[in-house]
């Protein structure tokens, strides 16, 4: 099963971007943390919310607005340009509770 469910405050609000099949894409920032404002034990997850949700949420986003989501994990590795191996985990929104 592959489910995550986080709560923190918004560290980031990417712009509204559109695929070449014209699905709306949004990328946020999710800083969560251990203990309430403990600066060393945050941890940032990028979220990633499509289609309509996308839309809908672009206008309500604000930075240190606290949320709750729920979605699953995505995973990938790639080489960068600098012959890095890179290994990318986001957050796939599902759900989300402002």
């Amino acid at each position: 099963m592959n489910k995550v469910q986080l709560a923190g405050k918004i560290s980031r609000v990417g712009q509204l971007q559109y695929s070449p099949s014209g699905l709306a894409l949004l990328e946020f920032t999710l800083a969560v943390g251990q203990e309430a404002y403990s600066k060393e034990s945050v941890g940032y997850y990028e979220v990633v919310v499509s289609d309509r949700l996308a839309e809908d949420l672009k206008g309500q986003l604000k930075i240190g607005m606290t949320v709750n989501i729920q979605g699953h994990l995505y995973q990938r590795a790639y080489t960068s340009r600098f012959g890095s191996r890179i290994n990318e985990v986001k957050v796939i929104l599902e759900i989300f509770g402002g």
